[in-house]
């Protein structure tokens, strides 16, 4: 009996090590030592009304984060996220918000909780979370002005995280104007 409530407490505290781990922004992030990928076309109804089309900011960095109301970390990044949409929106740097796995009045509850004031919309059939072969909340893709994912961070993203990939691609598209 004492063996099995040992084990059952071990692997308890081996689960939430795991979990913890994977939370943790240095475990979270993904290695963009591979060559760049085009990011899908999708079209997402926002919920404040009108749409976005990723294919119709071509020539601008782009900042796609997947989101859920029922995701803490989700919170505790979007005042990071608003904050950077907010310094970077006037250098043309087009963010927007994909709620998935929720509803659209948690969405709209947790957009206004939060503050969020970049565009957002809820990906209700799952279609657009699949083809970016999003797993895990919240995940943030950074899309460079050619339509390539630049970089893919899953987990929580902060300040000088967001700066520096999205300051990487506004070097690199002046680097192509020129």
């Amino acid at each position: 009996m004492f063996r099995v409530r040992y084990m059952n407490k071990l692997l308890l505290v081996l689960v939430l090590a795991l979990f913890t781990a994977g939370c943790s922004e240095e475990t979270s992030r993904v290695a963009s030592d591979t060559p760049l990928e085009p990011a899908p076309d999708f079209n997402l109804t926002l919920l404040e009304g009108g749409d976005f089309k990723l294919s119709n900011h071509r020539g601008k960095p782009v900042v796609v984060n997947f989101f859920a109301s029922w995701c803490v970390p989700c919170g505790a990044e979007s005042p990071v996220l608003d904050q950077v949409y907010q310094d970077y929106k006037s250098d043309g740097v087009a963010f927007v918000g994909v709620a998935v796995n929720d509803t659209e009045a948690k969405a709209l509850e947790f957009i206004e909780r939060y503050g969020i004031t970049f565009p957002a919309g809820l990906d209700d059939t799952g279609e657009i979370k699949d083809a970016f072969g999003v797993y895990g909340m919240p995940t943030t893709y950074f899309i460079d002005g050619n339509g390539m994912i630049s970089y893919l961070h899953a987990g929580g993203v902060t300040e000088r995280l967001m700066e520096h990939e999205i300051d990487k691609m506004l070097d690199s598209g002046a680097d192509h104007e020129t």
